[in-house]
């Protein structure tokens, strides 16, 4: 028989004792005991610190393979240490699309206790769900336990988990609170200076400079000085729960007064701290890259940097900023955000301006909505049907009342009748519906005009703000994105960057024709939308 090894840990703490290597070792030699064949290498389906609760069984990938593997039936029988490495979900469904994969494949579960489960049976099928029902609940009677330690932890001032911050000591044994006596003072300092307006980026420099470690190794960043800057622990207030608002006192690093002062100073210098300023980029969050996909980040300068002039904001790519574990980076080349904007709204703007344009485009969308269909005359034809049904009922009665027709024959005959009529019924509802909303659209016609008059008054002043809105709101279709970043692209008809090596002039000479095109068939489609 052909077998195949699943292994997997959940836990860094797992992965520390090397229990991936343990799986390794010792289930293959399990299958050589049984006589089975390995039909593909031990490390073939690993998921190494992969959870198996509910709702990430997407981030598995080696069980992922595995189940698409046993689809096209590669191997006969899967060996796990235990079954609770496949499924500890509470989500039946998400137990059952595992086995449920396995017993369409006719895979069985062998574990090193020695029992094997035959999916295709029913002692096969109930053994193998009673598993892993039972891992599920245990795994949720520990984390209720758990999470019932921390609370009773946190309500006697301990600490429950996790590391201590960076200024303080616990002492485990005794549940005692302290000041650290290296660290303390730095936290003390980086207060003081942050109060008397300092930036945060100079006071980390500085740190960096002074041979000053950090907990977990690093530079000093302005990012880490600012988190300490703003801190309640170092108040006397560590918040052992976020997201039940949980409290534990400890030391304070320094009075209430200084802490103040110091939020007081990081709010007034936004590009330092809390209030930073926010502006609004045309294409954030709705720009995909054309090379890969991703997603269009910001990558913005919050300030003059060690005397040097502030950069302008870039559209960039994702993944050429964090280049993902499996793959390369992506080598669009970085856009000016100003300079899109000003392409992206040039052209809408072109768009929206256009004499009669709009209207001719909302024409047609009108047109292509009530093409091949006259409502009215359907009505009419319906309804003459319904009353020619109604004429044929009166017949089928006369003719029973004279003897021409059986009882039998005209239940038969009325009950066809009765089933045609509700669906003529339903039929002329539908017709009137539709016959009334058409008059509306025309009704209607007058106040669209207006209302687009209105819009291209606007549209010369309009604010960055409403720039967007408009954006968002006249070019969907893109999936979620509204415009595609490339070295160049044309979508929508907005001519959103610039080909390599040509001009802007020349460029848009070059695509006038498509650009347009696209256009009229993008905003017939906004029309559609927004009627």
């Amino acid at each position: 028989m052909r077998a195949a090894c699943y292994c997997r840990v959940s836990s860094q703490r797992q992965r520390d004792a090397h229990t991936i290597a343990s799986q390794l070792r010792m289930l293959p030699e399990y299958i050589a005991r049984q006589g089975w064949t390995l039909a593909a290498p031990a490390d073939a389906y690993v998921d190494d610190g992969r959870t198996a609760k509910a709702g990430h069984l997407e981030k598995r990938h080696g069980l992922l393979r595995l189940l698409a593997d046993a689809a096209d039936r590669r191997f006969d029988v899967v060996v796990v240490v235990a079954l609770d490495r496949l499924s500890r979900a509470e989500d039946m469904g998400e137990r059952g699309q595992i086995l449920g994969a396995l017993q369409v494949a006719g895979v069985q579960l062998a574990s090193l206790s020695g029992e094997t489960c035959d999916l295709r049976t029913l002692a096969g099928e109930v053994s193998a769900s009673l598993h892993l029902i039972v891992a599920a609940h245990a795994n949720k009677a520990r984390r209720e336990a758990t999470m019932r330690g921390k609370l009773e932890a946190i309500a006697q001032g301990r600490k429950p988990a996790g590391p201590t911050p960076w200024g303080l000591t616990y002492d485990r044994a005794t549940h005692a609170w302290g000041l650290d006596a290296e660290r303390a003072p730095i936290v003390r300092e980086i207060y003081q200076r942050v109060a008397m307006g300092e930036s945060c980026e100079t006071i980390g420099r500085d740190l960096d400079d002074r041979g000053i470690a950090r907990a977990r190794g690093g530079s000093w960043t302005r990012e880490r000085v600012w988190q300490i800057a703003t801190q309640t622990t170092y108040r006397g207030e560590w918040r052992a729960d976020k997201a039940r608002g949980l409290v534990v006192p400890v030391p304070p690093v320094v009075d209430r007064d200084l802490w103040q002062a110091a939020q007081t100073a990081l709010t007034s210098y936004g590009l330092r701290g809390l209030a930073r300023t926010r502006h609004t980029y045309l294409c954030e969050g709705i720009a995909v890259c054309a090379v890969c996909g991703s997603r269009i980040a910001i990558a913005s300068a919050t300030g003059p940097s060690r005397g040097r002039r502030p950069r302008p904001a870039y559209y960039v790519c994702s993944h050429r900023l964090r280049p993902p574990r499996s793959g390369t980076r992506c080598d669009l080349p970085m856009r000016q955000v100003a300079e899109v904007d000003a392409r992206v709204w040039a052209r809408l703007a072109e768009v929206l301006v256009e004499p009669g344009y709009l209207e001719r485009a909302l024409a047609r969308a009108e047109s292509e909505a009530e093409e091949g269909r006259d409502w009215e005359r359907d009505l009419a034809e319906w309804e003459g049907r319904l009353r020619r049904l109604e004429r044929a009922e009166s017949g089928i009665l006369a003719r029973y009342r004279r003897g021409l027709v059986s009882e039998r024959a005209m239940d038969a005959e009325l009950g066809a009748a009765g089933r045609e009529r509700e669906a003529l019924e339903r039929q002329v509802e539908a017709a009137r519906r539709q016959s009334a909303g058409a008059a509306r659209r025309r009704a209607d016609a007058a106040g669209v005009a207006s209302r687009l008059a209105e819009l291209r008054a606007r549209v010369p002043g309009a604010s960055q703000a409403t720039r967007r809105a408009l954006l968002v709101a006249l070019v969907p279709g893109l999936g979620e994105a509204v415009v595609r970043l490339g070295a160049w692209t044309v979508e929508a008809g907005l001519i959103v960057g610039e080909a390599d090596g040509m001009s802007a002039s020349a460029h848009a000479r070059d695509q006038a024709s498509v650009a347009g095109c696209r256009s009229e068939r993008r905003i017939d489609k906004v029309l559609r939308v927004v009627a």
